[in-house]
């Protein structure tokens, strides 16, 4: 008896599933009006060949109780979650019901706890694992390392990992911008935009658009600010550098910004005046310019 509920006790999964299509996550095109349920087959990687008797009786207990998918999903199960060296080792059934075999290269995932708080952000090279067969439910640890983990307490059970999926870079335009500017500038900088190679992940940068000096010596920059991070990005002091085509910097000023903000994967256009007390009195060909922040 006591061999028994110790069994149970193992194998009880401990988090919740999440499921998305595989058309959305791998960018192919299935029949989305397939409603047909499948129950996919247990499966070990080859890199699993050495887990016990034991944890195998677990995992085939924890498969049978696992719901069908609709075919062509994609989920994942948790199961059990761990923190060892500051590190959360969180074990999960990647659970897949596409018709073919399929292929991560890198996937970003993030771990929720039970109020949906984020407890750990981490991008993953999954190329190792090569392909995984149509119809199955593979077990597998994805370790979070200490620089991914918030300050989110993750709760014992009822935490969730979930796809990170980025959407297609868009235009943040000021309320202000949006009033003033007339539909078909609005068009332009959208254009602009789409045909731009989106930031890469995390990163901040920035691309100049206009420049001008005016007749009382100031200089007004247009400048993209280019958030390539999942998440909204809020800047209070910006120390903002112009170089013109000698590649010399021929303006500097640092800005302070109240309530400045560019949403997650997003551009922003903003127009800077650098003061002409801040401008070189040396003659400016900003038939080529750059803004930059100093090293």
């Amino acid at each position: 008896m006591n061999c028994m509920l110790s069994f149970l006790k193992k194998a009880r999964k401990k988090g919740r599933d999440s499921v998305i299509s595989g058309s959305q996550l791998l960018g192919t095109e299935e029949n989305s009006n397939n409603t047909k349920n499948v129950k996919p087959n247990l499966y070990f990687h080859p890199s699993w060949n050495e887990v016990s008797q034991e944890q195998k009786y677990i995992y085939q207990f924890l498969h049978k109780s696992l719901p069908t998918l609709q075919e062509n999903q994609i989920s994942l199960a948790g199961i059990e979650s761990k923190k060892h060296e500051n590190a959360y080792y969180i074990t999960t059934f990647i659970r897949s019901s596409v018709k073919h075999p399929i292929q991560f290269e890198t996937l970003t995932l993030s771990l929720l706890n039970k109020n949906g708080e984020t407890c750990a952000r981490q991008t993953f090279d999954l190329s190792h694992l090569e392909e995984i067969p149509s119809n199955v439910n593979m077990p597998w640890t994805f370790v979070f390392e200490e620089n991914s983990i918030t300050e989110a307490t993750l709760s014992p059970e009822d935490w969730q990992l979930v796809f990170e999926l980025k959407g297609k870079h868009s235009l943040d335009l000021d309320p202000i911008w949006k009033e003033k500017l007339p539909a078909s500038a609005i068009m332009k900088l959208q254009e602009i935009i789409t045909n731009l190679n989106p930031p890469t992940e995390d990163e901040i940068n920035f691309l100049g658009l206009n420049a001008v000096v005016e007749e009382n010596g100031d200089l007004n920059a247009t400048i993209l600010i280019r958030n390539g991070y999942n998440q909204n990005i809020t800047l209070e002091q910006l120390p903002l550098h112009i170089s013109d085509r000698s590649e010399s910097t021929v303006a500097e000023q640092t800005f302070v910004l109240k309530d400045f903000q560019i949403k997650a994967n997003s551009t922003k256009p903003w127009t800077f005046t650098f003061p002409a007390d801040s401008v070189s009195k040396e003659p400016i060909d900003l038939s080529k310019w750059k803004a930059f922040i100093p090293q």
